[in-house]
């Protein structure tokens, strides 16, 4: 049975700014993949995937603010649902 989880920000982060999808709506996502590219204005940042599924809506556009615990985009996976942690963005370089 499938389930929906929100791709959200860590509530640890700080501010980021949106700068690029890197996978478009509508595509299959792995585990671990990067999905986006975030922004504090010094250093560029990836947000990858916690879970396998289905990226069927974006809820940012480029130039968005990026608050901790603001969601990203809807992903729907298959499988008995599970808790998804928050994404913790990772510096590219």
């Amino acid at each position: 049975m499938p389930f929906i989880y929100e791709l959200k920000i860590a509530g640890n982060e700080p501010s980021y700014t949106f700068v690029q999808q890197l996978v478009p709506a509508g595509s299959l996502v792995g585990t671990g993949q990067a999905v986006c590219t975030l922004t504090d204005g010094a250093m560029d940042f990836h947000v990858s995937a916690p879970r396998q599924g289905l990226l069927v809506e974006w809820f940012v556009e480029h130039g968005s603010v990026i608050e901790n615990m603001d969601a990203l985009a809807r992903v729907v996976c298959e499988g008995t649902e599970v808790d998804v942690p928050a994404a913790v963005p990772a510096r590219l370089g």
